[in-house]
């Protein structure tokens, strides 16, 4: 952790130790300068849960990069975006009316009733991954990545399921889904995004001549719904369509991937807690809540302030670029009490976190994310035993999107 001759905490993502553990500079900046100008940033780094819950719900902030003060960081993105149009029609960088629009004709899909009706086809898809597991493996002590072999290859099965898209195609989205992941972060390196780029390139002409066949064929899947999704007799533009489709691919697979994992390792850290939900397994739709709050893949989200703000005891221009941290907020003292850095599977507000955001972006696809999850972590309370880490967790290196690249654990797999 960088600090200067005062010793004041400096926040700094490529620091070493950061990747592994990026709570400990989360509470230094809660208690020392929990609204900190980033010059790497160029941006306000904000980490008390009361000043991210009012950015996240106050009406007036904005999620578009132009209404940003201009900055080298600001002009460079504005220009990608220039290369790169179809990305700044995503649902999540727009402002009303834009977003409620977009997000009304994508809404239905993902409504409590409508996902509570996807239940089945997950069960099975989720116990097919543990029968081939099983077949792999056997019923004897193995080891095995339960990043590479379950958590990461999952959720794309089960979106892509949803979208129409071929089973034997799954494997391209798993790596597009990387790309699109790593744009997030305002820190790369130029290969790096070039490649990431060139990958987005890869998803949208592919999504593009699935859009067309249900254009002229509806299935009754998820694309299909988008085609020809209207109100007020206007539907989505090509760009728009283009744009949503791989938001929807970033958020329906990378935070689910990442919270089954990194909640695994959650409870793997915490043995008492793992087996009071073995015992007690109606505390699980709690346990999932909790394990967001504790360690969810969301680490920030940026905002633009179009007017000037204070945030405790700050004032921020308008113009200020914001980088609102859900993953600190939900580690607050202040706010979750002496207990905060601990996995409490049965927290009576748990369901409060900010990992799905708040307020007028408050994430379309959570019902989704949930459920996935909760099936997910019931298969493996059901069919893995005598579960350990059987070496180091390897997380990403993303600033924005946090999770596990690999998570190597010891088992046996029940038939």
């Amino acid at each position: 952790m960088t600090t200067t001759g005062e010793d004041r905490f400096i926040f700094d993502p490529l620091a070493g130790g950061f990747v592994d553990d990026p709570y400990q500079q989360y509470a230094a900046l809660r208690e020392t300068d929990p609204v900190q100008h980033s010059d790497l940033l160029a941006g306000w780094v904000v980490t008390r849960h009361d000043d991210v819950g009012r950015l996240l719900r106050d009406p007036t902030i904005s999620s578009s990069i132009h209404n940003a003060t201009p900055t080298p960081l600001t002009e460079n993105e504005l220009a990608r975006l220039g290369r790169q149009p179809r990305a700044a029609r995503t649902v999540v960088l727009q402002d009303d009316p834009d977003h409620a629009r977009t997000r009304h004709l994508m809404a239905e899909p993902f409504r409590a009733r409508q996902v509570g009706g996807l239940r089945e086809s997950i069960t099975q898809r989720v116990h097919a991954a543990f029968d081939r597991l099983h077949h792999q493996h056997g019923s004897g002590p193995t080891s095995l990545d339960l990043v590479a072999e379950f958590a990461y290859p999952l959720p794309v099965e089960i979106f892509s399921e949803m979208l129409g898209v071929p089973d034997e195609d799954h494997p391209k989205f798993r790596y597009w889904t990387q790309c699109v992941a790593r744009t997030v972060d305002p820190v790369m390196t130029d290969e790096e995004r070039t490649e990431c780029l060139a990958g987005l390139d890869e998803m949208y002409c592919y999504l593009e001549e699935q859009a067309a066949g249900k254009r002229e064929n509806p299935t009754g899947d998820l694309m299909s719904h988008l085609v020809t999704a209207e109100v007020d007799g206007e539907g989505l533009s090509h760009d728009d369509l283009m744009a949503q489709l791989v938001t929807l691919y970033l958020a329906g697979h990378e935070p689910t991937a990442a919270l089954i994992s990194a909640g695994m390792l959650a409870l793997l850290r915490e043995p008492d807690q793992l087996a009071k939900l073995r015992a007690e397994p109606h505390l699980l739709g709690n346990a999932i809540h909790e394990l967001l709050r504790f360690d969810g893949p969301n680490q920030f989200v940026r905002r633009i302030t179009t007017e000037p703000i204070v945030l405790s005891g700050v004032e921020l221009a308008g113009g200020a670029v914001v980088y609102a941290s859900p993953a600190s907020a939900n580690r607050d003292a202040r706010r979750w009490g002496d207990d905060a850095d601990r996995v409490v599977i049965d927290r009576p507000d748990a369901s409060r976190h900010l990992q799905f955001g708040a307020g007028a972006h408050a994430c379309l696809g959570s019902h989704l994310a949930r459920l996935q999850i909760e099936i997910a972590f019931a298969a493996i309370l059901d069919r893995l035993d005598q579960v350990e880490l059987a070496g180091d967790p390897v997380w990403n290196t993303r600033m924005f999107i946090r999770g596990l690249a690999s998570l190597p654990i010891a088992c046996t797999i029940r038939r």
